[in-house]
């Protein structure tokens, strides 16, 4: 195959915004330009890279595979350049992340402002949401999910494992058993966050037996929100379980009682950084990525921060 590596911005434009028009528009070169390029690349491969119809174009199965590997190039050349440049000594451009909403409040965002005080340079894009984003279609240089990513082409790590902890109001503490009782337990729990409802939660007794609890779905909210699980139990909805890093505040202040401690839990909240897969990643990404690591270090975990 002979295709020219001048041709690849041109192609990642079109894929990134979904048509000819936008990718001229956003490269300033006239549509015609792009239209001959994309043709001639399909021709230099030899493989249809687009579906196209009235609206759109969209990467074909080869396109797509296509396109990781040119994003890969792209990216590479880009750091490669700024490292020639002398650049690597300032990290700078424009760093688009991804962060889950309960972790972006409660860990990330009081230290947004000295990340921004260190890196200047850097112009930070944060999107909030839940699930794994699309890093290749919405253009997003790293992210953080919750658990891991399966069957995905990009890079993980580990970031933070955390225990999940029994916790309850003072006052609903006050009125449940003082001892684990497997059978009782789930008729007392009324809130849980939505990704374990459905499942037995298993945990292992004082005694190193392993029990499950069941929790009673009928009378329980399930929301995909740890922080809004957290509120409901300190306001005095029931006994429940959350990430221990989300409850340190509460546990300190007295709004929160760890019930049960000696009672573990055998799932965990974990956090993973989901990035490309290239070794030059971009000296943005890289402080970005050391940061995150530095205020997790700071957190109480179950694991090792890699």
């Amino acid at each position: 195959m002979k295709w020219n590596i001048d041709d690849l911005p041109a192609f990642v434009a079109v894929a990134d915004l979904g048509g000819i028009s936008a990718a001229a528009r956003h490269l300033g070169t006239p549509k015609s330009s792009i239209s001959r390029v994309i043709t001639r690349l399909e021709d230099d491969v030899g493989l249809q890279l687009f579906l196209r119809d009235n609206r759109a174009l969209r990467l074909t199965a080869d396109g797509t595979q296509f396109y990781r590997h040119a994003r890969r190039i792209l990216d590479q050349v880009e750091t490669a350049t700024a490292e020639l440049a002398g650049l690597h000594e300032t990290p700078r451009g424009e760093l688009t992340v991804a962060l889950p909403m309960a972790f972006s409040r409660e860990i990330v965002a009081p230290h947004l402002g000295g990340f921004r005080e260190l890196y200047p340079d850097i112009r930070l894009d944060v999107r909030i949401g839940s699930g794994q984003p699309d890093l290749l279609r919405d253009q997003i240089d790293l992210a953080v999910i919750v658990g891991a990513a399966p069957n995905s082409d990009l890079m993980q790590q580990r970031l933070i494992n955390t225990p999940l902890i029994w916790i309850a109001s003072p006052e609903t503490a006050a009125g449940l058993p003082t001892s684990f009782e497997s059978k009782g337990t789930g008729e007392m729990i009324t809130v849980a966050e939505t990704r374990y409802v459905g499942n037995v939660i298993e945990i292992v007794t004082p005694s190193g037996e392993q029990a499950g609890v069941g929790l009673d779905l009928s009378r329980l909210v399930q929301v995909n929100d740890p922080l809004i699980v957290r509120d409901m139990v300190a306001s005095g909805c029931g006994l429940s379980f959350a990430p221990r890093i989300y409850c340190e505040t509460g546990l300190a202040d007295g709004t929160l009682v760890q019930m049960y401690p000696d009672c573990q839990i055998r799932r965990e909240s974990s956090l993973s950084l989901l990035f490309p897969g290239h070794r030059l990643l971009p000296l943005k990404a890289r402080v970005f990525i050391d940061f995150l690591k530095e205020i997790c270090g700071h957190q109480p975990t179950d694991g090792d921060i890699l």
